[in-house]
């Protein structure tokens, strides 16, 4: 039971519907008052009856229609005002529900009913000191009333004074004797304070009255906390003996005996509760998933937890699967990966999921031929996913087919006109493709277009910054937008590279040389185009020996005529 769930219950949610206008608010005078007539007082209670039959099925408006008929006829229905300060509490009117309250209570400022109402819509408004004072009140009345003492201490959690509300609950106890409910949440406070100590002695008290095996898991997670480990275990084992399929006791045990170096035991543990049918599949999946988090622990135990997956996919599911193929792939088994999910595909067909995640790996591990086939094949199944279209498009442009590429990417535009993220990538892709296929007005047409979406899009602003400067032309806008992106992202070396690149064409030579040596120290050397660009740097500056040194390098990067040229003409004797 968490903390922000009962301060939620207690403090009062919203009921579905809600008052469809506005209406003068009817308003107490007890000194105006005058005793009905028999016949309006038939009246009266003719109209009370029908709105008290509307109250009870939540038909709001005609509720509130109702009793509001009744106070015309009654000024003093100081019930009337009550049910409509519910009303209107309940519809998330708490301001108007506010002023009712406060005006059935006028008529009858004995009606603890009536104070109760008022002391939580005080709260929920935020008028926390006049709550505190009206809870307080209650409590002379009815000292051993449970629901007031959560009431109060969740006043003190929204406040942010812990000791207060803690000190509301040891009240409680003292008045009204040890209450389950009461301990449970004076427990959730302490853990949520680190008061690990006061908590594991409260859930001592509450295991003895209450042995229940949930109570006894998180005793055993405060003993764990306190580095208490004998005690942690035998209060993870007394849960498992109250109640033998309890997942969160087995994680407990499990866990421990990984942490305290027990290997052979955690897996027989691992193995057992895998193979537990009456645990649910996602304790399983999750626990294994946190487990995949641990890279050096996967690949020392992969064989063992090979076996751990076995238990866990007998048989395969929508839920194992996938997380089978992420240990795969952990474990350098990429085929193996692919090949479960493609089994996965097969037998569901229809499960968008499933399309999802055999793509999603095909694009992962680069395979770009069958990416194409399936993307498509996801495509005529699902032609209203914008994502199957893209991921077709990308494995197109990998496969330098360009053209189709933009034909994919073109026809994505429709299904994601709505969805600006989604928008601005499919823009950013086609000013790409665009620039590739030498149509640099459409590539810039579409950079526009993605930065009119998103004008801190760094993507499109340093991939039309470079594209500007590779031309030569427009170099203040290619700046000011290069700027723009290594504002960022300041590490960026690609951004940097950019950059400088501009300042070169600028003539500003002395300053590129300033961010080259930056984009070096960020991982500019794994690119031999950075590594070029800082040459032609260097060597203008008439640094032709380090310029060359750093074409050599371009070189062993990658095969570049130009700069093989470069080399060539600055070695001429």
């Amino acid at each position: 039971m968490r903390i922000v769930v009962w301060c939620s219950l207690l403090m009062g949610g919203l009921l579905a519907g809600s008052c469809a206008y506005r209406v003068r608010l009817p308003v107490s005078d007890p000194a105006k008052v005058k005793p009905l007539s028999d016949a309006k007082q038939m009246e009266k209670q003719w109209y009370f009856t029908e709105a008290m039959k509307q109250y009870e099925f939540q038909n709001w408006q005609d509720a509130g229609a109702l009793f509001r008929k009744t106070i015309e006829i009654d000024p003093g229905c100081d019930a009337c005002f009550y049910a409509l300060a519910n009303i209107y509490f309940y519809s998330d009117y708490p301001t108007i529900a506010l002023s009712l309250s406060q005006s059935a209570l006028r008529l009858d400022s004995t009606n603890f009913w009536y104070r109760k109402q008022l002391a939580q819509i005080y709260a929920t408004i935020g008028y926390y000191d006049t709550a505190v004072a009206e809870y307080r009140r209650l409590l002379q009345v009815q000292p051993a009333m449970e629901n007031l003492y959560f009431d109060l201490a969740a006043i003190f959690v929204r406040l942010n004074q812990p000791d207060s509300a803690l000190a509301v609950l040891q009240c409680a106890h003292a008045t009204i004797g040890f209450s389950e409910q009461l301990a449970g949440v004076q427990i959730e406070l302490l853990i949520e304070q680190d008061r690990t100590e006061q908590a594991a002695a409260l859930l001592e008290q509450l295991v003895e009255m209450f042995p229940e095996a949930r109570y006894y898991t998180l005793l055993a997670e405060q003993y764990d906390a306190l580095h208490r480990d004998s005690l942690s275990l035998q209060a993870f084992q007394k849960a498992l003996s109250l109640n033998a399929d309890f997942a969160p006791a087995l994680l407990g045990e499990m866990d421990y005996y990984r942490r305290t170096g027990d290997f052979e035991t955690f897996f027989q543990k691992m193995h057992m509760f895998c193979a537990n049918a009456h645990v649910d599949e996602e304790y399983k999946t999750e626990y294994l998933s946190a487990v995949l988090q641990l890279p050096s622990f996967v690949k020392a135990f992969a064989s063992q937890l090979d076996s751990a997956f076995l238990f866990l996919r007998m048989p395969p599911t929508a839920q194992t699967e996938p997380l089978y193929a992420s240990f795969l792939l952990h474990t350098s088994r990429a085929d193996s990966a692919v090949s479960v999910l493609r089994t996965s595909l097969q037998n569901r067909r229809d499960d968008r999921g499933a399309w999802h995640r055999y793509t999603g790996i095909l694009y992962y591990l680069t395979r770009w031929d069958t990416l194409n086939v399936y993307a498509g094949q996801a495509h005529e199944r699902f032609p209203d996913e914008a994502e199957f279209i893209s991921l077709k498009a990308v494995a197109l442009w990998q496969l330098h087919r360009e053209a189709e590429a933009i034909e994919w990417f073109e026809k994505s535009l429709p299904l994601v006109a709505d969805n600006p993220p989604q928008l601005k990538q499919a823009y950013a892709f086609l000013g790409d493709l665009y620039y590739a296929e030498k149509n640099a007005p459409k590539a810039y047409d579409y950079y526009e277009k993605a930065l009119a979406i998103d004008s801190t899009f760094v993507i499109v602003l340093n991939n039309y910054a470079y594209f500007l400067s590779e031309e030569n032309r427009q170099l203040d806008k290619a700046y000011a937008m290069s700027q723009r992106a290594i504002k960022a992202e300041p590490d960026n070396a690609t951004y940097l590279d950019t950059f400088g690149w501009i300042l070169y064409k600028m003539g500003k030579v002395v300053e590129a040389k300033t961010i080259f040596r930056h984009a070096m120290v960020h991982g500019g050397k794994e690119s031999a185009v950075i590594l070029d660009h800082y040459g032609d740097v260097l060597y203008a500056l008439g640094e032709t020996d380090v310029a060359v040194l750093y074409w050599e390098m371009a070189l062993q990067k990658e095969n570049l005529p130009d700069v093989r040229q470069k080399i060539k003409t600055v070695n001429k004797p």
